[in-house]
């Protein structure tokens, strides 16, 4: 009975010095409102000038990272009253980030012509499109951030983690998406924002639980403590499947990418080299090979391949001839892309040649542009003659006189 007395104490006070850890960092103080405003300005800043350094300085800066474990602490021995002073200051601090990116950074950035739809920067586009790795990293941030706070020896890592979870962006890229209004290219950011509020808190709780037995027995005995969690789970789930749909995507564009880049190297090369038609036809000159390849949702659709070219026939090609370099084409991917099979069209362009006289087309080049080479040095010894002569008059009429 004195070993449980004792370890009830134990377990006391180490509920006391975790909550003393985590005094006040669920407030909604100037601080926080201060920190927010900051990291919300530079990291809009960074995005719309595409600097990665800049971005990172502003998830260093931002206090999202201590509500957010605060909350995890909250749900554990169950209190709900810390509970929502940690997501009210969460919602305040992406409150302030939206309005700051959306309502004055977004506007002036589209006013000035720096942010356009269709030229956006690659940090902006790269959270515009999350999966399924952005909720594996923000749920190995989770736990990290909370093993440094029950671990002193671990709180070099915090920065590193407050980087790698990346609260604040995808709340910017959000703003500035909408202060288009972009709505549908907002959803990116919002479920990468999402995807991150979860992963933090479902690994911080696992790391608390595993490592802290006061919070594995709270989960165990306390309806309180087990029900945020279930609700944790169950919006990580839901998130997970839209980022599941959006993982697919990627992959088949990756896939895509990668066989599109083989298929026309080998294309635009059989055609330039190995066909009669357009790689030794004086009359046919290729100027372009354009590619037509269809996106996630078009994936049933045939892709297809224009060629432009400049011909003096407005006969040639000749629909046989198309016809059979498309079915070379289509028997040659067979093998490797069983199935495939592309389209050919060809644009002709018809050109016709003037020219002038015909000239003499046997000349001696070299001694050609010797006689020029001569003639100009003669030219520029006439060119100096008359400043020469002027100079010897001046001198002879000096020295004519009587004291020269």
């Amino acid at each position: 009975m004195v070993v449980d007395q004792q370890s009830l104490l134990e377990k006391q006070d180490r509920l006391e010095e975790l909550q003393r850890s985590d005094d006040g960092e669920e407030r909604l103080n100037e601080s926080f409102i201060v920190l927010t405003i900051g990291a919300s300005l530079i990291a809009s800043l960074g995005l719309v000038a595409d600097n990665n350094a800049v971005i990172i300085g502003a998830m260093v800066v931002a206090p999202w990272i201590l509500p957010l474990r605060v909350a995890v602490f909250a749900i554990l021995i169950g209190q709900a009253r810390l509970l929502s002073r940690s997501l009210i200051t969460l919602v305040a601090g992406a409150g302030i980030t939206l309005i700051l990116s959306m309502g004055l950074l977004g506007l002036i950035a589209r006013t000035q012509g720096v942010l356009v739809v269709e030229a956006l920067p690659e940090q902006i586009i790269a959270r515009l499109e999350p999966n399924t790795f952005d909720l594996g990293i923000a749920l190995a941030a989770g736990a990290i951030a909370t093993y440094a706070k029950v671990n002193p020896g671990a709180v070099s890592s915090m920065a590193g983690t407050a980087i790698a979870v990346a609260l604040v962006p995808p709340v910017c890229v959000m703003g500035l998406m909408l202060s288009g209004p972009d709505i549908s290219s907002a959803q990116g950011p919002a479920l990468l924002y999402a995807a991150n509020m979860l992963g933090i808190l479902i690994g911080g709780i696992t790391v608390l639980a595993i490592r802290e037995p006061y919070f594995r027995d709270k989960l165990r005995r306390r309806r309180r403590s087990r029900l945020p969690v279930l609700l944790a789970l169950g919006l990580a789930v839901i998130v997970g499947q839209k980022l599941y749909g959006r993982y697919d995507q990627y992959r088949f564009k990756l896939n895509t990418e990668v066989a599109q880049k083989k298929i026309e190297s080998e294309i635009r090369y059989y055609l330039k080299n190995e066909t009669l038609t357009f790689g030794a036809n004086d009359a046919v000159e290729l100027e372009k090979v354009v590619f037509d390849w269809p996106n996630y949702w078009e994936q049933n659709q045939a892709p297809s391949f224009q060629v432009v070219v400049r011909s003096l026939d407005p006969k040639l090609p000749s629909y046989k001839q198309v016809q059979n370099i498309q079915d070379t084409i289509n028997s040659r991917l067979s093998g490797q892309f069983p199935g495939l099979e592309l389209q050919m069209q060809v644009q002709r362009i018809n050109v016709s040649v003037v020219e002038g006289t015909e000239v003499d087309i046997e000349v001696d080049l070299e001694q050609i542009f010797n006689d020029a080479d001569t003639s100009l040095v003669q030219a520029q010894v006439l060119e100096d003659e008359p400043k020469d002569r002027a100079e010897n008059l001046i001198e002879r009429t000096v020295c004519s006189q009587t004291d020269c």
